[in-house]
């Protein structure tokens, strides 16, 4: 008996379709985090690293956005590393995303102060909550051995001078978050929040931040992703189909 070798994935779409994706049908999977997060790099970036890409949704639609960047994306997990490589090969995008293995707390030292902007969707969950059962969701939720902290490090060390940081996160994490940036060397915090809809408080922030940068931050009037009647808003639509979330600091508008 012959098993299916597509029977544990779905194949979804993302940007109006226009970015193609295989991703398990349990565990871990990616959603608007990935798009709004892409959303956030600004269109003059060229070396991009994305830590714990997943099976490639935030790497996708920032190559599918700005043709002109060069993705590098890091997985320590070999079964969503499989499905990255085949997302990055069925969108035809092999030359702008470049797969590497690992764990981000061990990054090749080549990579040093090398990148314009690091992005990352990190394990934001209280590891003293319950953890998944599933294996890849219980990953991607809380990590293995790595606490938030070593996220904030890994990425200001592979980040040029005065380059940006971008995490998305859970909102009750985003004073820990920002001081974690702000005692390792990274400052001018932007805060987005999120909200699911205009009267409910915000589930998830973007974080940016610029390392080597001391000056104030901010707190911009952020996204609300839903109205009423469920659909998304006119703004989070716009950013659905590809478009870009302008994370402007007030002093440099």
């Amino acid at each position: 008996m012959m098993t299916d070798p597509d029977s544990d994935v779905t194949h979804d779409h993302l940007l109006n379709k226009t970015v193609a994706i295989t991703q398990p049908k349990n565990g871990y999977r990616v959603g608007t985090d990935a798009i709004l997060l892409a959303a956030a790099v600004p269109q003059r970036t060229k070396r991009i690293l994305d830590m714990g890409c997943g099976v490639g949704g935030v790497a996708l639609c920032i190559a599918k956005r700005l043709p002109d960047v060069h993705v590098t994306a890091v997985e320590i997990d070999p079964d969503m590393l499989a499905l990255a490589e085949r997302n990055i090969k069925d969108n035809n995008l092999a030359a702008q995303i470049r797969l590497l293995t690992g764990d981000i707390k061990a990054l090749s030292p080549v990579l040093a102060n090398s990148f314009d902007h690091v992005v990352s969707n990190p394990p934001y969950h209280d590891t003293r909550g319950t953890r998944p059962q599933n294996r890849s969701r219980a990953l991607a939720h809380m990590g293995e051995d790595t606490k938030l902290a070593d996220w904030v490090k890994a990425a200001i060390w592979a980040t040029k001078p005065r380059g940006r940081i971008s995490f998305i996160c859970r909102a009750d994490r985003a004073s820990e978050l920002i001081t974690a940036f702000e005692t390792n060397g990274a400052g001018e915090t932007l805060l987005c929040p999120l909200w699911p809809r205009h009267d409910t408080p915000a589930s998830r922030v973007i974080i940016q931040v610029r390392k080597t940068i001391t000056g104030p931050g901010a707190i911009l009037p952020g996204l609300v992703l839903h109205n009423d009647s469920g659909d998304y808003t006119q703004s989070a639509s716009r950013i659905m189909q590809g478009g870009a979330l302008y994370l402007t600091h007030p002093a440099r508008s």
